[in-house]
């Protein structure tokens, strides 16, 4: 019994260890909140095939249940609109376009939106990702 609670402890202070963490630390890891809408991270968001993600989402305006998002171009040919219930999902809306702002009318809720690059088959990791309620 107590080689086992010895490994317990050894394997509890090895998966601390690679999580960044140590054996005694108490505190867990959090993710970050979602912005709200007007706001926009600047910092470009991790690339994949070449591409970079979009930077500066926001929520332009919501009027009755249309929604506006607007993002800085990235030098890509297409976009992947992203909308979703959720955080870091796309339940609600998932499309394509060439434009950097995308007008879309939504039902009465709470949607979490983010937008990527994307050519061909590739596409880029997600822009800031921002939140908007509609009323209706």
């Amino acid at each position: 019994m107590k080689r086992v609670g010895i490994f317990v402890m050894a394997v509890t202070a090895a998966v601390s260890i690679a999580c960044g963490g140590s054996e005694n630390e108490s505190s867990s890891p959090t993710a970050p909140s979602p912005s709200t809408s007007g706001g926009g991270s600047s910092q470009p968001a991790p690339s994949s095939g070449g591409l970079t993600a979009p930077t500066n989402l926001r929520v332009v305006a919501v009027a009755g249940t249309s929604v506006t998002l607007s993002w800085a171009a990235s030098g890509s040919p297409e976009y992947l609109i992203l909308v979703g219930t959720a955080p870091s999902s796309s339940n609600a809306l998932s499309t394509n376009t060439t434009q950097t702002t995308y007008t879309w009318t939504v039902s009465p809720g709470t949607y979490y939106a983010r937008v990527q690059s994307k050519s061909g088959t590739n596409t880029s990791g997600s822009s800031n990702e921002v939140s908007f309620t509609v009323s209706g």
